[in-house]
C-alpha cells in the first residue's frame, strides 16, 4: 500500500499524524504524508492528488462528494487560543477586517461570530498573515494557526472564535477533520487514521516538547495548548457543532 496524505503545518494538528513519521509502525503503513496549508490541501484533494487531508472542515459543505473519518478531529470545546480577531479599536467599531485566508472554515467563522455576536458586516480583505501589516489597513485582523497562538501581549481587543462559538451555540467547534471522497478514505485508512490519533493523544506532551522550540513558543505554552485546549475525539455533539455550522456558514442547502 503507498498512500499520500496531506495534514495541516500547525501544532494542533501534530498529534494526529506524527504517528506517521515518528514510530516504526507508522512508517511501515505505506502512508506518507505532506504537509501544506489548509487551502492548498483542499486544492490537492479537489485534483485527487492526496487521498484524505487533515483540513479545514468548511471543505466538506464546499465540495459535494467529500466524507469524513469518524471519530478523528481538530476540536476546542470553548476557547481555542489559536483562531483569533485582534482588534485596535472596539468591537462595535470594526468596519474593515483583514483575513487570513489559508482557513476558510475560520474565515467563515470570523463572519458568523461578528454578524450574530455583534450585529456587524464590516468589508473584509484578504492579507497575507502578518499581524501589523494587516493592522495598517484594516481595524481588525484574523489569524489562525501558530500565529494566531503567539503572544502578541495586551494592545489589542481580542476575540478567542472558539469561546465566541460556544457562547453562541453552547457547542463545541470542530476546526478540521481527515476529509476525503469515499473511494480514498477506504476503512483500512480509516483504521490507520484511529491508530494515529490514539498514538498521539497518549503523547500529547512528547509531541509539544519536540515542537515548541521551532515555534517560539515556551515548553509550558505548547503543553497547555495540546494537552488543556485541544481536543481530538469527535462525537455527537461535535457532529452537531459541526453540521450547525455548515448551515450557519451560509453554504449548505439547509442553511
Amino acid at each position: 500500500m503507498s498512500i499520500v496524505i496531506g495534514s495541516v503545518p500547525y501544532l494542533n494538528g501534530r498529534p494526529l499524524m506524527r504517528w506517521f513519521t515518528d514510530t516504526p509502525q507508522g512508517r511501515a503503513s505505506g502512508v506518507s504524508v505532506v504537509e501544506a496549508v489548509p487551502s492548498r490541501l483542499a486544492q490537492m484533494l479537489e485534483k485527487r492528488e492526496i487521498a484524505a487531508a487533515l483540513v479545514s472542515s468548511v471543505e466538506l459543505f464546499r465540495a459535494p462528494g467529500l466524507t469524513y473519518a469518524p471519530g478523528c478531529a481538530v476540536i476546542a470545546d470553548g476557547a481555542v487560543e489559536s483562531v483569533r480577531v485582534f482588534s485596535k479599536v472596539p468591537v462595535a467599531d470594526i468596519r474593515r477586517v483583514a483575513l487570513d485566508t489559508s482557513s476558510l472554515t475560520s474565515v467563515a467563522l470570523t463572519k458568523i461570530i461578528l454578524r450574530e455576536r455583534y450585529g456587524l458586516s464590516p468589508e473584509y480583505v484578504s492579507c497575507p498573515p502578518d499581524l501589523q501589516a494587516m493592522l495598517a489597513d484594516a481595524d481588525a485582523a484574523l489569524l489562525i494557526g501558530d500565529l494566531g497562538y503567539r503572544d502578541y501581549g495586551t494592545a489589542y481587543v481580542t476575540l478567542d472564535l472558539g469561546a465566541e462559538w460556544k457562547t453562541l451555540t453552547g457547542l463545541p467547534f470542530v476546526y478540521a477533520c481527515w476529509i476525503g471522497y469515499p473511494a480514498n478514505l477506504t476503512p483500512e485508512l480509516i483504521a490507520l487514521l484511529q491508530t494515529a490519533k490514539e498514538w498521539g493523544t497518549q503523547n500529547l506532551l512528547a509531541i509539544a516538547d519536540a515542537e515548541h522550540t521551532a515555534l517560539d513558543e515556551t515548553q509550558a505554552r505548547a503543553r497547555h495548548y495540546l494537552t488543556d485546549i485541544m481536543r481530538y475525539t469527535m462525537g455527537y455533539r461535535e457532529e452537531a457543532a459541526l453540521a450547525l455550522f455548515g448551515a450557519k456558514s451560509g453554504i449548505t442547502e439547509t442553511s
